[in-house]
């Protein structure tokens, strides 16, 4: 890989590891306001998190391009850097860490996000179907508090 590839390279490259960066503090945030329950912030969220979305989704489609363009559309990583003009080997290898860093750490915390929403999701359900189990309070026409009387056998509705 010649020289000026290896600058277009980097360059677009610097861009896409800013994006991931951003894209991780986000994934940080989003993970903190699940631990606190902030579902309005949550809920509020998913505009951004969809622009993120579809900002990573164009940058891929010109990475995809650029390496075509570059001759380098089969490059792996490893091989980018190997390629790579030894000037700016180093700053190559340090954006791809980068990168690769950034994504192992948002799969793995947006992971952990997934599973802490199932398990609250999964404890409210259970606390919602004790109360319900426990007797919820039964009220007849008037709003008035339907008592039950004895056990279940006694009397099936109550008396007001």
């Amino acid at each position: 890989m010649d020289y000026n590839a290896a600058v277009e390279i980097l360059d677009f490259l610097e861009k896409y590891d800013n994006h991931f960066r951003e894209l991780r503090s986000f994934i940080n945030e989003k993970q903190e306001k699940a631990w606190g329950d902030d579902l309005e912030w949550l809920l509020n969220s998913l505009t951004e998190e969809q622009k993120f979305i579809m900002r990573g989704n164009s940058l891929e489609a010109k990475r995809l391009l650029l390496f075509e363009k570059l001759g380098v559309k089969d490059y792996d990583s490893k091989r980018l850097v190997e390629e790579c003009p030894p000037e700016i080997k180093g700053r190559m290898n340090l954006v791809i860490n980068s990168i690769d860093d950034s994504i192992s750490y948002i799969r793995e915390t947006n992971k952990n996000v997934l599973e802490l929403a199932r398990r609250k999701l999964e404890t409210q359900a259970e606390l919602l179907d004790d109360s319900l189990i426990a007797g919820s309070d039964t009220y007849n026409n008037s709003g008035s508090k339907i008592k039950k009387i004895g056990g279940d056998d006694d009397n099936i509705i109550g008396s007001v």
